[in-house]
């Protein structure tokens, strides 16, 4: 009896394994059994099929412990190298003809000396112009123009990075993607660059795939999905996943003592929400407005700022009651809590604990309550939440409409209905043709950018640029 063909997918598993020796192994199916006469043509096409997917990549590891000489040489120089070579490619046969005059030359000599037998050749080493090239010299301006080894490290090492970017456009024109494996790259860099290098990584990491390991908080990304750690457990070494970018990077702050607003990386700007599902929102919408032409939805300011989540209200409140006293004076902040029950309570506790302390915490000019008695969903429209408990009644508790129709404070069921209703809303905005809808949202970010300006310019002592 034959076996039904498995369904095709556009994914695959490639599965790798080490024997005793430490020898690896690669395998598309980890436990597939195999007839005894179908193994070795099945292991020969399975090595030809890893061997084609390996081939279309290229892995780049740079530990800590190397020199930026020694970078230089394995790295930028073979790329230089062969850039230069593409240039000189159509010379190739001007250098040869130059090459054969003087064979002749040598040859004509030989002869007069009674050795007409023996004939000279030169020859580009491998027939390749790229293996005539040995060096280039490498020059910065800061603005004195010197070799890069006499730059200080810090500088030395931003340049290399600069080139990490070039070197994978370089490589794309081959067919090659490339992967990064960047060993604590603050290792080589004076403080005042983390910031500049950091960008520059982000960018290398927005083209290709990069992999970090860090103990600075200035290079731990602010969205937790894009980081991991590690820890030992009985001898192996276990993957951390975490919810929030506060949780991230709580075992650095432990080991480190530095300026208070740092040892959380808070941003130029920053946005303290509740829970990672409104950092998701609030990032849709900015992006479902993103190309809109008008400029009626600019919010500059709240455009560069980082949204920091910290799973939950009663985080945001534990967060808020042991930091925000040192950080405001340093970042400008702004923190927006629901309107529901649970919003109000923990508006009312922060705005007591703080008023006997003398910091300044006051409505919509350093938090935003949203709407009263609604959560995040609450800035959708009402009738599509009216609409969406007629499909779905199973999703909520303690639902309600007044007299005339309209919606009620009300209650989910749980987590996974609240996510369910957040998608369903957002869902019936992207069918918009217009965003007509979205004036609560409108609303929160007119007043989020309105705060960040002033904050800004408390904090900084000079007016934030809007045209960049």
């Amino acid at each position: 009896m034959l076996e039904e063909p498995k369904p095709t997918s556009n994914s695959f598993s490639l599965y790798l394994t080490f024997t005793r020796s430490g020898k690896p192994q690669y395998r598309f199916f980890s436990n597939e059994k195999m007839k005894k006469e179908f193994q070795a043509q099945f292991s020969r096409k399975q090595i030809l099929a890893v061997n084609t997917l390996l081939d279309k990549f290229v892995c780049h590891y740079v530990p800590s412990s190397k020199s930026i000489g020694d970078l230089y040489s394995s790295l930028l120089i073979p790329f230089i190298k062969r850039s230069v070579a593409g240039v000189l490619h159509n010379k190739v046969e001007e250098i040869n003809a130059n090459l054969r005059e003087i064979s002749k030359a040598l040859d004509e000599q030989m002869s007069v000396a009674g050795l007409p037998n023996i004939t000279s050749e030169f020859r580009l080493p491998n027939d390749s112009v790229e293996d005539v090239l040995s060096s280039f010299e490498f020059h910065l301006s800061d603005p004195n123009k010197t070799s890069i080894e006499r730059k200080g490290m810090g500088i030395q090492a931003s340049a290399i990075l600069a080139s990490f970017l070039w070197i994978t456009k370089e490589e794309e024109k081959i067919g090659k993607n490339t992967i990064w494996l960047i060993e604590e790259p603050e290792s080589y860099l004076h403080p005042e660059l983390a910031e500049s290098c950091h960008r520059m990584l982000e960018q290398l990491r927005s083209k290709t795939l990069l992999v970090t390991t860090t103990h600075s908080l200035g290079f731990v990304n602010q969205d937790p999905k894009k980081v991991v750690g590690t820890e030992a457990e009985e001898g192996h070494t276990k993957v951390i996943q975490y919810s929030s970018y506060v949780e991230a990077t709580s075992s650095i702050r432990r080991a480190l003592g530095v300026r208070f607003s740092d040892y959380y990386n808070l941003d130029v700007l920053n946005v303290f929400v509740e829970g990672k599902s409104d950092r998701e929102v609030f990032d849709w919408f900015l992006e479902l407005t993103s190309e809109d032409d008008s400029g009626s939805y600019c919010w500059s300011c709240a455009r560069k700022a980082s949204f920091l989540d910290f799973t939950g209200v009663a985080g945001l409140e534990g967060f808020m009651k042991a930091t925000y006293e040192f950080i405001y004076k340093e970042r400008p902040v702004v923190t927006l809590l629901d309107g529901d029950d649970a919003g109000d309570k923990r508006r009312r506790n922060l705005q007591q604990y703080f008023g006997q302390k003398g910091v300044p915490f006051e409505a919509n000019k350093d938090f935003i309550s949203l709407h009263n008695g609604f959560s995040l969903e609450g800035l959708f429209p009402h009738e599509w939440i009216v609409q969406a408990h007629e499909e779905h009644p199973n999703w909520f508790k303690n639902f309600s409409v007044d007299l005339e129709g309209k919606l009620q404070p009300f209650d989910v069921n749980s987590q996974s209905n609240k996510v369910q209703l957040r998608n369903y809303l957002m869902r019936l905005a992207e069918k918009e043709q217009n965003l007509g809808w979205s004036s609560r949202f409108q609303q929160v970010f007119d007043r989020v950018d309105e705060i960040l300006k002033k904050k800004f310019r408390a904090v900084y002592g000079e007016e934030m640029e809007t045209n960049q």
